[in-house]
């Protein structure tokens, strides 16, 4: 009965230390830039406090791609959305804050766009590559 004790508490330490680590690396997202991609190709298309919509005139290769806006390395707002609709040469996304974040005018943000979800890339790595990447402040 002892062995047990012992065993399954070490067990629950580790499992802590491994969820531990996998907080920590994502926190610690280095999101690196993508391709220079003139900023002809993007544009603030509307936004208020909690949401911001662009227009892309990037064609990718993929149907979908993963979308952040970042503060410095903070994600503020992301999520799949899809990036082909048939022959329009451009897309719209329209990303929202995540809960308690609002969006400021005059503030440099970034629009990252990458081919992974950042949360699995941190099981890995701390470094997340965009595809394309978009600087910007809202007016």
């Amino acid at each position: 009965m002892k062995n047990i004790v012992i065993v399954f508490s070490i067990c629950l330490l580790a499992g802590g230390l491994v969820s531990c680590t996998a907080i920590h690396s994502s926190a610690n997202m280095n999101y690196y830039h993508g391709k220079n991609i003139p900023p002809e190709f993007f544009r603030v298309v509307s936004h208020s406090a909690t949401e911001i919509a662009f227009e892309v005139r990037v064609k990718f290769r993929e149907s979908q791609l993963y979308h952040l806006v970042l503060d410095g390395n903070t994600p503020l707002a992301e999520g799949w959305f899809p990036t082909i609709k048939g022959d329009q040469q451009s897309y719209v996304v329209t990303l929202k804050a995540k809960p308690g974040v609002e969006f400021v005018s005059g503030k440099p943000y970034r629009l990252c766009i990458g081919d992974q979800n950042p949360e699995l890339v941190s099981v890995h790595s701390t470094n997340y590559n965009c595809t394309a990447d978009y600087e910007f402040k809202l007016d």
